[in-house]
């Protein structure tokens, strides 16, 4: 991909993008000031929003007259503005979606011409690039990224009073109820929501459960009160 797609819209036919990309995250530290001591604890780090800067080169050619370039120009104006914030595919990037991004700075056409290029920043509130969307039946999983990602679990119920999921360190879900043969429970482990059949049933969940996520790497989960699962979720990239 020679151009970028934000907000649904291919820019590749008007223009082409070259990504100016940071060197890597700057994190956001959270302190505690120690009595007698000079400097401070730290307590932890959060991940800001991501700011990318992407330079685009208007490809509208000699042959187009000057209302042409115009026109292409304010397309991609109403392209660019998106206050509810959109997806995001960046060339050099394949396979790779940033969302709830959003524009926060521009720059000034250097030229008007066919050879004109600008700057634009894009500001991911979600500063974790997705990737493939990955489903596996299996009870060893190896998630690939560099984040950790949040699954779906899906489990048609025996019959009995609970289904649970827990995995390698000890940390599980488990939803007591009484279950019918077939039931289909779906556990997603980011919303920390349990639906059966459709229903909400989150105050079934058992209050000792925790809805884990799965760093980069290999897993073993293990399934109890059900006949069969899926276990999906989507690689993250930094």
């Amino acid at each position: 991909m020679s151009s970028i797609v934000y907000n649904g819209h291919d820019f590749s036919p008007y223009v082409t993008a070259e990504l100016v990309e940071p060197a890597g995250h700057a994190l956001s530290p959270r302190t505690l000031p120690v009595p007698g001591r000079p400097g401070a604890v730290l307590l932890g780090c959060e991940l800001p929003p991501r700011a990318l800067r992407v330079r685009l080169f208007l490809d509208a050619g000699v042959s187009l007259g000057a209302d042409e370039r115009s026109e292409i120009r304010h397309e991609l104006y109403g392209w660019l503005c998106a206050p509810d914030g959109a997806e995001l595919e960046l060339p050099g990037e394949p396979g790779l979606t940033w969302r709830d991004a959003v524009v926060t700075g521009v720059s000034d056409w250097d030229s008007l011409f066919e050879d004109g290029s600008c700057e634009v920043e894009f500001t991911c509130l979600d500063p974790v690039a997705y990737g493939d969307e990955v489903t596996s039946a299996g009870t060893a999983l190896t998630v690939d990224g560099t984040w950790a990602t949040w699954p779906v679990v899906t489990l048609t119920a025996l019959a009995g009073d609970s289904v649970k999921v827990a995995d390698e360190l000890g940390r599980y879900v488990l939803v007591e109820r009484d279950f019918s043969a077939g039931d289909v429970v779906v556990m997603d482990f980011a919303a920390e929501a349990v639906a059966v059949e459709g229903a909400d049933a989150s105050a079934d969940v058992a209050v000792e459960s925790t809805f884990f996520s799965l760093d980069p790497g290999a897993h073993t989960l293990t399934f109890s009160g059900c006949s069969a699962h899926t276990v999906s979720w989507t690689e993250r990239w930094l």
